[in-house]
């Protein structure tokens, strides 16, 4: 019987050592479980963060979009700021001459250069997007 109950005790003991064996296979398993949920709950925030991203980008090509349309517009408007100028200059002249007071035309738009020079250097300094400074 001796035989008989050291052979019962190896099978138990080795049914202990797969039944803990079996155990850490579900705790890992579990473990995975944990890991693949996580997983996917951090592909959410993934696919979240990208379509922020995407929306950003839009706005930002919006954005550069109106720059450059205001970038032309600005450069439209120097083109009429400077047109307008020049027939000022040509106006001033013209009423120089009616009043009896006639000068060449170069010394017209020297006058009006002055006077634009004079402007630019009292807004030095200022913040032209500061309201009060215009």
């Amino acid at each position: 019987m001796k035989n008989f109950d050291e052979i019962l005790q190896k099978l138990i003991d080795e049914q202990n050592f797969l039944k803990s064996i079996q155990e850490r296979i579900v705790e890992n398993y579990d473990i995975m479980m944990q890991n693949q949920k996580q997983n996917a709950d951090n592909h959410e925030m993934v696919i979240q963060n990208q379509t922020t991203i995407i929306r950003n980008q839009e706005i930002i090509v919006n954005n550069q979009m109106n720059i450059v349309r205001n970038q032309k517009q600005i450069a439209q408007n120097q083109v009429t700021l400077d047109v307008i100028q020049q027939t000022q200059t040509h106006l001033l002249n013209i009423v120089k001459k009616l009043a009896g007071n006639e000068e060449a035309l170069e010394a017209t738009h020297e006058f009006v250069e002055n006077i634009r020079k004079v402007s630019e250097d009292s807004r030095k300094g200022q913040h032209l997007n500061d309201s009060s400074a215009l």
